[in-house]
Formats: C-alpha cells, sequence, structure tokens
C-alpha cells in the first residue's frame, strides 16, 4: 500500500545534509502530493521563537492537538516555506502515525493555500540514497 496525501509520517530527512538534526531524529511531514514524486510539509512541535517575526518559518499554520483533525501530541507548526520532494522511493505505511494517519481535510486545504500562495516557498530535493541511508523502512523504486 501506498502513502496518500494527508497522510502523517514520522521519518528522518537528511537536510541540508546527511549528518544534519533533521536527518538525527525523526519528525513529521504532511504528504501533498502521492505518486512517484511526493512531496511532504514538516511539522513541528511549537516553540516560543516561533513566534517572533524574524524566525524561520516565516509562513506557517500552527494547529492545536486535536485528534479530529490531526495526529499532533502538542501545539504544531505546519511549515508552510518550504517542501520536500521525494521522487522514486516507496515509503513503508509503518511510518504512518498512529494517533490518526492523516490530517482532516479542513486542514489540508489550509497548509496547501498557505504553501501555493506562499511566492517565497522552497523545494528541496532529497537525495534517495541519503533518506534511504537514514530510514529503513523507505526503500528506492528499482
Amino acid at each position: 500500500m501506498l502513502i496518500n496525501k494527508k497522510n502523517v509520517v514520522r521519518m528522518k530527512v537528511p537536510f541540508p545534509g546527511i549528518n544534519s538534526a533533521l536527518a538525527q531524529s525523526s519528525h513529521m511531514y504532511i504528504c501533498m502530493r502521492e505518486g512517484s514524486d511526493k512531496k511532504f510539509i514538516k511539522c513541528q512541535t511549537q516553540k516560543p521563537q516561533h513566534l517572533h517575526k524574524k524566525k524561520r518559518p516565516y509562513c506557517y499554520v500552527s494547529e492545536s492537538a486535536d485528534v479530529s483533525r490531526n495526529p499532533f501530541k502538542n501545539t504544531t507548526i505546519i511549515d508552510c516555506d518550504k517542501e520536500f520532494l521525494l521522487s522514486n522511493l516507496v515509503i513503508d505505511r509503518d511510518l504512518i502515525t498512529t494517533r490518526r494517519p492523516d490530517v482532516c481535510e479542513e486542514l489540508f486545504i489550509e497548509v496547501k493555500s498557505k504553501s501555493d500562495e506562499n511566492s517565497d516557498l522552497e523545494f528541496e530535493d532529497i537525495d534517495p540514497d541519503d533518506i534511504c541511508s537514514v530510514n529503513e523502512k523507505i526503500k528506492k523504486i528499482n
């Protein structure tokens, strides 16, 4: 089975490199596009520095924990400044969050609109070998 749009997965992303903080521990990401070329947006627990305009992310959705809407346990910042592109990979469904497998349609539309409207949106192509090396449940498509 494939990861679908709106699913939330826990994975390590080797950005900006294989030794970065994102590559060392799992974070939650919302799948924004399905198929062999997937796009993901990062989610992180809201911290005090997120409340300052000069700190990234600049464009984000703040979402309270609510199992009827999302799988988050704390108020979470959904970063609409950057999308991670993963191509020709199979992401095991075991990486989908367990409290709830996805975000609700309303939240998905809000996040998609915010990122679509962001003229400074960055796209980061993630090296398939690097992401596979830090996530045993992600495999390259042969």
